[in-house]
């Protein structure tokens, strides 16, 4: 399986892929910070640099929706 850059909701624990979840966007309120808004029902949102972002081996189908539920992804790399 691929590996993609994600970042995960320290809520419900999905992952959002930066390249194609729509819920990340870059902060309008900090530089350099991206916003990470969850999906429902999860109603987190929180600011994030880049370097809190992990590689994580998940399939082409799971990337292309943009999340990936737990069950969904393994970690590469915690560092």
């Amino acid at each position: 399986m691929p590996i993609h850059m994600g970042v995960v909701c320290d809520k419900c624990r999905k992952v959002h892929f930066i390249a194609s979840s729509s819920g990340i966007q870059l902060s309008r309120t900090a530089e350099r910070m991206y916003l990470l808004t969850c999906r429902f029902p999860c109603p987190e949102k929180r600011e994030f640099r880049k370097e809190s972002m992990r590689p994580y081996r998940i399939s082409d189908d799971v990337f292309r929706r943009g999340y990936a539920e737990e069950s969904e992804y393994e970690i590469v790399w915690k560092g």
